[in-house]
């Protein structure tokens, strides 16, 4: 393995969100920080070649055009992981840090100390025992790919039986959504970003990482896709500390499904392991095992919760019966509705139509989609001093499951665009998807 070296006079200090005095090193704390001092280097260990590419069944059977210019991703090419060498990115994050309101909004709704408590806890159990992972690192404690594997093996009847005893047991440990996808090589990156996390603090070292191949302990045959819904208050109150709890909270429950479920399997004689958002890209998965479809905002779509779900998938090694990719009308009314373009504070989402390429080197051409521009989201939520899920919370897809939201998504399927457009703008009429509002988020605390 060649060895080279990064240098750059201008990087960010990694300011610790949780408790400024600790000393270990966290990528979302890199992501969150506030403030900025120079150190220069940084280790980047790059494999000789990438994996091979096996042959892909997403194309035959995907919903949405892929062509031969979609290739399997480097993980160091995600927006994440660019902030640890990409210093023209890094440069452009921090001076949008440096335009941070978070200080003066401390004492605002949403911003109290009682709010920022609330988003520490829910982060708590992913912080703990998947640390990074929601960045993209690979291996933690939750998801480590060798666990003990139980040497007596479970018979099942056939592949349609496994699969709905493993979908039975995924909802019993708390999944809202399952579904099973063939293992797919295309969605899984070419090289994995493996950080020295736990190495000691120094503003003038820059972080230790290596690119390492996904080569797992066995060859996974199927996957277990899992989607888990996010508290739809804390998700409405975007962008805000409260919006962080939720999702924060969604990150901790995927640590604890994909980490249960994976040793489900385990004890049945199966090598599994489970991972959220390292390894392999979640939404073409996803849409594979019909969870839902992609939207304009770039998120999957579910029926059931819009896009306010998180993913989590298991690969293992048993062969289970895949389900088939589902439309219900999303790509139709995306191309109409626009709502999450007009609620991004970044302009982070396109209001064109859909294209093979987008704009930045985090956008991985080949597939015919709406491409958000991850550069200008990541700048505004380093200018904000926190997540942002406006694309979330706007969508007319995101409802209680109420029986007026059923029935409206069941309209939003038909195909005849004026009516499409009316159902957002009614949508919007009726105060749904509304963002900063200081009301609710200051009411939140004395609802019942």
């Amino acid at each position: 393995m060649d060895k080279k070296k990064i240098k750059a006079n201008n990087s960010p200090q990694i300011s610790n969100r949780q408790n400024h005095q600790e000393k270990k090193l966290n990528r979302r704390q890199f992501l969150l920080g506030g403030t900025a001092a120079g150190f220069s280097g940084a280790v980047l260990t790059l494999s000789a070649s990438s994996p091979p590419i096996l042959s892909s069944p997403s194309k035959a059977r995907f919903p949405i055009e892929i062509t031969d210019k979609c290739k399997r991703m480097n993980q160091k090419y995600t927006i994440f992981n660019r902030q640890l060498w990409d210093y023209e990115l890094i440069n452009k994050i921090e001076e949008a840090a440096s335009k941070s309101e978070r200080t003066s909004k401390l004492n605002q709704h949403g911003w109290s100390q009682l709010d920022y408590a609330l988003s520490e806890a829910g982060w708590t159990v992913d912080n703990k025992f998947a640390p990074g992972s929601e960045g993209g690192q690979p291996q933690t404690p939750a998801y480590d790919w060798d666990e003990p594997v139980n040497p007596k093996k479970f018979k099942f009847k056939d592949a349609k039986d496994a699969s709905k005893k493993i979908k039975k047991a995924a909802h019993f440990l708390g999944a809202s959504l399952v579904g099973i996808a063939d293992y797919d090589p295309l969605w899984t990156y070419s090289h994995l970003v493996k950080e020295n996390i736990n190495a000691e603090y120094s503003p003038e070292e820059p972080p230790q990482f290596e690119l390492i191949p996904p080569e797992f302990p066995f060859q996974p045959k199927s996957v277990v896709v899992m989607a888990v819904e996010m508290n739809y208050k804390g998700i409405s109150l975007s962008p805000s500390a409260l919006e962080e709890a939720a999702t924060g909270l969604g990150y901790s429950h995927m640590c604890a499904l994909g980490c249960s479920v994976s040793a489900f399997i385990r004890q049945l004689g199966y090598r599994a392991f489970g991972h959220g958002n390292d390894v392999s890209l979640s939404i073409p998965y996803a849409i594979a095992a019909g969870l839902g479809e992609l939207g304009r905002n770039g998120l999957l779509i579910t029926q059931e919760f819009g896009p306010r779900v998180r993913i989590v998938k298991v690969f293992t090694e048993l062969k289970l019966q895949p389900d088939r990719p589902k439309t219900f009308g999303v790509w139709q009314f995306c191309k109409t509705c626009k709502r999450c373009a007009q609620a991004c504070p970044s302009q982070a989402i396109s209001f064109g139509p859909p294209t093979l390429e987008g704009e930045t080197i985090s956008n991985n051409p080949g597939v015919l989609k709406w491409y958000i521009n991850p550069e200008k989201c990541i700048q505004f939520w380093r200018e904000n001093g926190s997540d942002c899920a406006n694309c979330i919370s706007s969508c007319p897809y995101n409802k209680l499951p109420l029986w007026n939201h059923k029935l409206g998504a069941t309209l939003a399927a038909l195909p005849i665009a004026p009516f499409q457009y009316f159902l957002a703008r009614m949508d919007n009429l009726f105060g749904y998807g509304s963002i900063r509002n200081s009301q609710a988020n200051a009411n939140f605390w004395d609802e019942d």
